[in-house]
């Protein structure tokens, strides 16, 4: 083994303001090849440890065989029943790369399909815990081509809605079940099953709506919301309307008609939610509404807005029937 340099700091000429500093990397020094002397010490006494092993192995292994032998000179029990004679072969446990190799050959189909599980689960509770999850939902029953503009609507009331459920993020989830009059009557009533549903869960309290929404689904709307908001002309009968420009800007469609109202459903105990739980869902719901009234309101009388020029959409059918579009 090489001569370890022995580092004598009192006679180094050093400055004395580095004094401590080298005197701590020579400490530091020291301490490292002591332990590497440690180290390879523990290894040679390991080495010795299984060499040892290795021959008490062996010399039992030996003694065994003797013993074999004497018992059968000595007729103690016949040769064929002797463990000395039988053909076993000793099997030595493989290590290191071996072992792995081998388990992975017995194993491999077990390992795969449990790791294809285990992958599964993993993804369903990350899909679980990551996701988005809606801090307030709103059912779009308007055709007017509001349906295209899912992500400005998302925007739009996320401005005004709290983090409900803590996660760091606010997300508002939009329920689009269109109610256009020239819709294919088995769509129009897979949308009313759809929003059925919805309403038995609990989801969606406010509500976008025009003049085509279906007669059973206002009787579901407050109608006195003037009670609450005396004085303001965007407030009616059908809710807080949208005939603004200040909306048009706000949700970036040119083309919004006059007749598009936000509206709140009722607290109406469901399937899923009962009298408190419906109360609960339509007071938070409502905090949002009335934050939106107040503000677009406000914009509307700061610039004085003229209102919207485009009227209701128009439905029509010619004499072949084809449906279109004015």
């Amino acid at each position: 083994m090489a001569d370890k340099k022995k580092i004598n700091i009192e006679n180094m000429k050093i400055d004395e303001d580095d004094y401590e500093y080298e005197k701590k990397l020579a400490e530091q020094e020291r301490e490292r090849q002591r332990l590497l002397e440690e180290k390879a010490a523990q290894r040679r006494a390991e080495a010795k440890k299984r060499k040892r092993d290795a021959e008490k192995q062996r010399e039992e292994q030996i003694r065994q065989e003797k013993l074999e032998l004497l018992k059968l000179k000595s007729g103690i029990e016949d040769e064929e029943d002797s463990s000395f004679t039988k053909s076993e072969e000793v099997i030595e446990k493989p290590t290191g790369m071996a072992a792995v190799s081998n388990f992975w050959y017995h194993y491999k189909t077990i390992v795969i399909v449990c790791s294809v599980i285990c992958a599964m689960v993993g993804y369903a509770v990350y899909t679980q815990v990551t996701r988005k999850r809606d801090d307030l939902t709103i059912i779009l029953t308007s055709t007017c081509g509001l349906e295209e503009k899912g992500e400005e609507l998302e925007k739009f009331f996320e401005k005004y809605t709290d983090d409900v459920d803590g996660n760091g993020y606010v997300h508002v989830g939009i329920i689009d079940v269109p109610m256009n009059p020239i819709m294919d009557e088995n769509m129009q009533n897979t949308y009313m099953q759809k929003l059925s549903a919805q309403l038995q869960i609990g989801e969606g309290m406010i509500m976008i709506t025009d003049s085509y929404t279906k007669p059973e689904c206002v009787e579901l709307l407050k109608d006195d919301l003037e009670k609450d908001f005396p004085g303001n002309k965007y407030i009616d009968e059908k809710g807080f309307s949208f005939d603004s420009k200040v909306m048009a800007e706000e949700l970036d469609f040119d083309m919004l008609p006059n007749d598009v109202h936000m509206s709140i459903r009722k607290p109406i105990e469901t399937m899923s939610l009962d009298a408190d739980e419906a109360q609960e869902l339509y007071d938070r719901s409502y905090v949002v509404f009335e934050r939106i009234v107040n503000d677009i309101t406000q914009k509307c009388e700061e610039t004085n807005d003229p209102g919207l020029e485009m009227g209701p959409v128009q439905y029509v059918t010619d004499s072949s029937a084809e449906m279109t579009l004015q």
